[in-house]
């Protein structure tokens, strides 16, 4: 129960997001709840994406879907969260302290969700074994460019049977030799996918394998709400 409120909090328009506020809108007397379930619960951020993941492919799956490449970052105050660093962040337009997260959107024409995604560890964290271990990074991480982290995702999704035919990505992503993943293999150049102009992209013929694509203009779909509706109280 207190997860689903979480989630429901997350998507929320609040103007702040916190254990106090979070707690606030679920009507509990304190945040202790709230404050327990970050802090003190033991669940599995990976079975909670595949249960995310399984609940869009449910409901959005399409054969002619496209797999939206994006990284975004998430402003720290704190030094001790795992990846943290000064980097240029795409909202406030600034170079704050952040943590930078490589994700992954599923999406056609009438919906798209977050299934995917892989932290961004810069090179000053991977070159520091004590800072990696204090913060419970595992000792077979090492470093990888988001381009690099977005080549494994396309291939996550196959191996987990989510159908698709096209990857989208950003033009900083399109200025790497990245992806060469096999699931990423053929052609690229620039896709003004616009759902409402009927513009977007041409079937797969057959056998050919999905085509990367740069994505320049892209539109927010549908809204995720009903998803923290059906997500378990529990997870691992």
């Amino acid at each position: 129960m207190v997860f689903a409120q979480f989630v429901a909090g997350l998507l929320a328009e609040l103007p702040r997001k916190n254990g106090w506020t979070l707690a606030e809108r679920a009507g509990h007397v304190t945040a202790d709840r709230m404050q327990w379930l970050l802090h003190g619960s033991v669940w599995c951020a990976d079975l909670l994406r595949d249960a995310v993941r399984e609940y869009v492919v449910t409901h959005l799956g399409d054969p002619d879907a496209s797999l939206v490449i994006i990284d975004t970052q998430a402003q720290k105050k704190v030094t001790k969260s795992v990846g943290v660093a000064y980097r240029h962040c795409g909202l406030t337009s600034d170079v704050p302290n952040c943590r930078t997260m490589v994700m992954l959107t599923y999406a056609i024409q009438t919906g798209h969700a977050f299934i995917d995604r892989r932290l961004y560890l810069p090179e000053e964290w991977t070159a520091d074994q004590q800072r990696c271990r204090e913060a419970g990074v595992p000792q077979d991480v090492g470093f990888a460019t988001k381009p690099e982290l977005a080549s494994t995702t396309p291939e996550h999704a196959r191996a987990t049977h989510v159908p698709f035919s096209w990857v989208l990505a950003d033009a900083g992503y399109g200025r790497d030799p990245q992806p060469d993943s096999p699931a990423c293999a053929g052609r690229t150049g620039e896709v003004p996918l616009d759902p409402g102009r009927g513009n977007g992209p041409p079937p797969l013929a057959r056998g050919e394998r999905s085509r990367c694509r740069h994505l320049p203009f892209h539109r927010s779909l549908a809204s995720s709400e009903p998803l923290s509706r059906s997500l378990p109280s529990r997870v691992g």
